[in-house]
């Protein structure tokens, strides 16, 4: 016996929205306001029964709503045949899309669209005067929803420049002040936790190893888990989120203006601004990583070498990023013997460790060969030797004798900052006579061009030459005035480095956080033979104080 199918009843949707940029205090415009007026419009003309999709703080630009992809989903269900909203704006005010769903989407479903506010109906083909202006006010719509937007992303700029915190969720490690929307506290439950990531990266530890660490430790991602991760992925930590927060400059009490600019409102695209050409506004809320500590981690991370493909080496380079070739600039690269060489020392018979069969040389060499630059080939026992006995030496001369000691890097200090502080003074001097040379020259053009004698075009392309050579020079006088002020901070320096030294006396091995906490760089030289014999020079340069000795062989 065939039965008949029995047909799906069909409801009338009353679909209301209300974005941010309509206002909470616009009563007209309110979601109640909506619902009581389509209701009583459906119950008069009979589109009953009707069922409400409601989209409270939804921009009209995007139509990625979750009620109205609920609705959408009724629609191809069959359970609708009728849609009803206050006006065409509340559809949406992107006007290509809004326009296929009533011209095209919308008919190919079957589905009757009243506009009550408007006069739009779909089914009413008399009205033509109705459905020949629909297009344009779609287009106002979408008109106006690009001026708000405008509107909207200029005073978020505003308060951007001003050093606010207009950015939506805060970083880890920061919470809203709940007095002041636009500040920034340190969050004490999450804070700990980026100190201790910047702890283990001034420390030299990579990317990779903080995240394996802060697994271990089984450190979670958030204060509060979400319900969409797993036990496991609420303690992974990756790569990329570590990077993101070790460059971040926010946990240095600075505020970054803008990361990124939007392509198009409808395209939901963005350009990201390169790090270096962001506007950075220094000091605007309380740090949680002090700013010495955070452009050390930027040297380290900016000074660590690629990771190499190939055969990985048994041996941990402790010196990665530290190493340079004195000749061509560029880092030195860790090497490992060649599988099938003997693990035991010829000459004393000992077993010969990872770090023995270990040497460095230049990237250059490496690349272009000797014609460009010579290998400045190293031993990695004899640099580990060599660095561990200088920093013990400094370490003794600090604690027997630091008056000294102080005397001795004063002196060195004084002797470099004078040398460096009478050129930098002298090019300071001729930088700005040549900008006040350039303004009395302003002076000059000008009055030439208000008498005829030069011409507006040729005073344009002057004045554009010469504000740009003026503008190079200020940017490098704000260089000078830097440089010159650090030689004044020299005894602060020593005193620091006395203190960071004093703390070495007696270890007996290096590691990544001493070398990271004492060293800026080493300058390895080629090996040359003096007397008949080899020799090679070593220059190890400070943190605070630069190279203490005079040469390292």
């Amino acid at each position: 016996m065939n039965r008949k199918k029995k047909p799906i009843r069909q409801v009338t949707a009353i679909y209301c929205r209300l974005s941010l940029e309509d206002g909470r205090d616009n009563e007209s415009m309110s979601i109640s306001n909506q619902k009581l007026l389509l209701s009583d419009y459906a119950e008069k003309n009979g589109l009953i029964p009707y069922e409400y999709y409601v989209d409270d703080g939804y921009t009209g630009r995007n139509f990625n709503r979750p009620g109205f992809q609920r609705m959408l989903s009724d629609i191809e269900a069959g359970t609708v045949g009728t849609v009803l909203t206050k006006d065409l704006s509340r559809l949406g005010r992107n006007y290509i899309e809004a326009g296929s769903y009533i011209e095209i989407y919308f008919p190919k479903h079957n589905i009757r669209y009243i506009a009550v506010n408007d006069g739009y109906d779909s089914t009413n083909r008399q009205n033509d005067q109705v459905m020949d202006v629909t297009p344009f006010k779609n287009i106002l719509n979408d008109m106006y929803s690009r001026d708000i937007s405008r509107k909207v992303a200029a005073g978020k700029m505003v308060l951007s420049r001003q050093g606010k915190f207009v950015g939506g969720q805060p970083p880890m490690g920061l919470k809203q002040d709940p007095d002041n929307q636009g500040h920034l506290i340190i969050d004490p439950e999450t804070a700990p936790v980026i100190r201790h990531i910047y702890d283990l990266a001034l420390e030299g530890n990579g990317c990779m190893k903080i995240s394996k660490i802060l697994m271990e430790e089984r450190v979670p991602l958030t204060r509060i888990k979400p319900t969409t991760l797993t036990d496991e992925g609420y303690y992974y930590w990756g790569c990329s989120r570590i990077s993101s927060i070790l460059r971040n400059p926010i946990y240095k009490g600075a505020h970054v203006v803008c990361k990124t600019h939007q392509k198009g409102i409808r395209s939901n695209t963005y350009n990201i601004i390169p790090p270096k050409e962001r506007e950075v506004l220094e000091d605007c809320h309380e740090a949680i990583i002090p700013k010495e500590d955070w452009d050390r981690v930027q040297q380290i991370i900016d000074h660590r070498p690629p990771i190499m493909k190939g055969q990985p080496s048994p041996f941990y380079n402790l010196f990665h990023g530290l190493l340079y070739c004195a000749d061509c600039g560029k880092s030195m690269q860790a090497r490992y013997e060649k599988v099938g060489r003997k693990d035991v020392n010829r000459t004393t018979k000992e077993k010969r460790e990872p770090i023995d069969k270990t040497y460095y040389i230049c990237q250059t060499y490496n690349r272009l060969g000797c014609k460009v630059c010579p290998s400045h080939k190293i031993e990695a026992r004899a640099l580990y030797n060599l660095v561990l006995t200088d920093i013990q030496e400094l370490a003794a001369q600090a604690i027997r004798d630091e008056d000294a000691f102080y005397g001795r890097l004063a002196k060195r200090l004084e002797n470099r900052y004078q040398t460096d502080a009478s050129s930098l003074q002298r090019e300071l001097n001729r930088l700005m006579a040549r900008n006040q040379e350039i303004d009395d020259t302003f002076l000059s053009l000008y009055t030439d061009k208000s008498k005829g004698i030069l011409t507006e075009q040729r005073f344009l392309k002057l004045t554009v030459a010469m504000e740009n050579e003026q503008k190079e020079n200020n940017g490098r006088i704000a260089e000078i005035q830097a440089l010159l002020r650090d030689s004044i901070d020299q005894e602060s320096d020593i005193r620091q480095f006395i203190t960071e030294i004093r703390q070495y006396e007696a270890i007996t091995e290096l590691n990544e956080g001493i070398l990271n906490h004492l060293i800026d760089k080493i300058m390895i030289g080629d090996v040359k033979k003096v007397n008949g014999e080899k020799v090679q020079e070593v220059r190890i340069f400070y943190n605070f104080v630069g190279e203490v000795a005079e040469t390292v062989v």
